[in-house]
């Protein structure tokens, strides 16, 4: 790439991270025209066109929706241009996504603050709120203001799985592996198919999701999978001892999914998965409240009854 190219490129980076696609998109139009072969600035165009559409039709909507419409965008937008590929082939295009990753959470973070403004009184909106509001920090690698966000949230709807999983995910950027294990392993027992992996970042959990991806589950089945292996695995391995209240609502979910195995049209293959999870986490429990051996003993088995080979794994750690 000549030296025009590159300075076309840093200047229209700036223009990206400040959401000026139309003039980046001119930039690298004008730099085309002595460069027609290049790849690099062809795709580019494409990307900030991409984002100019979609931010001439924010006006029309309201701030919470405004943010809502350039972060689902922004999920598709990495579904189709694949950002591992697009790193591993080209610096160039990788510095695209970035700046345009810069820019558009950016402005969602803008969108989500005015709305929050706007939201007092309901509390279900602002937990909402403060989770996308964390997700913007993330994204623009500031842990610190995510982490506030994402506490806050929590704090308002404490069984929030997404927000404690993005929390745990902060976490695990940060380095704070034990907390970010704990987390992880809460928010998927709250609620395994609520948590999007698309807005997962760390190693720490992607490295899992894809581990159990490749075993061939997709879907609800891979959510709920992911906390069974998790614990098999070796990442979920925090542990905590539960309150009666907890215990209690443990074993009436176990009763329930039981019940529900029984019936031959339910869906085993979600349902298995889910309650193997609940058995560990009773397990877990019993070991730290230190309960008598029979009772874990019988947890096993039943482990046993429903997937020999995760019993194997479990009882050979």
């Amino acid at each position: 790439m000549g030296i025009q190219s590159q300075s076309a490129f840093e200047q229209a980076y700036k223009l990206m991270e400040i959401c000026c696609l139309e003039e980046a998109g001119t930039v690298l139009n004008d730099t085309l025209t002595s460069d027609l072969d290049n790849k690099d600035i062809v795709y580019s165009i494409q990307y900030c066109a991409f984002w100019q559409k979609t931010l001439e039709k924010l006006p029309k909507l309201d701030s919470f929706d405004q943010g809502e419409s350039l972060v689902n965008h922004w999920k598709d937008f990495m579904t189709v241009i694949q950002p591992a590929k697009v790193l591993k082939e080209s610096e160039f295009l990788g510095k695209t996504v970035y700046s345009l990753k810069k820019g558009i959470f950016s402005q969602a973070l803008e969108c989500y603050t005015r709305a929050l403004d706007r939201s007092t009184g309901d509390e279900s909106l602002c937990a909402e709120i403060n989770r996308k509001r964390g997700l913007c920090y993330k994204k623009l690698g500031s842990y610190e203001n995510a982490l506030e966000c994402l506490s806050q949230s929590v704090q308002l709807l404490p069984n929030n799985a997404a927000a404690v999983a993005e929390k745990a995910d902060c976490y695990a950027l940060c380095g704070e592996t034990r907390y970010a294990k704990l987390l992880f392993k809460e928010a998927f027992f709250m609620n395994a198919r609520k948590i999007d992996f698309d807005f997962l970042d760390s190693p720490l959990i992607n490295l899992l999701i894809n581990e159990v991806r490749a075993k061939g589950y997709e879907g609800d089945a891979l959510h709920e999978w992911i906390p069974v292996y998790g614990v098999l695995l070796g990442v979920f391995n925090k542990k905590r001892e539960l309150k009666f209240l907890e215990v209690l609502r443990l074993k009436q979910e176990i009763y329930s999914r039981e019940n529900e195995l029984k019936d031959p049209s339910c869906n085993s293959a979600v349902v298995t998965p889910r309650l193997i999870n609940l058995y560990f986490r009773l397990i877990d429990h019993y070991v730290l409240s230190k309960e008598n051996i029979a009772s874990i003993n019988e947890i096993l088995l039943k482990i046993r009854d429903h997937d020999r080979t995760i019993w194997k794994i479990y009882v050979n750690e």
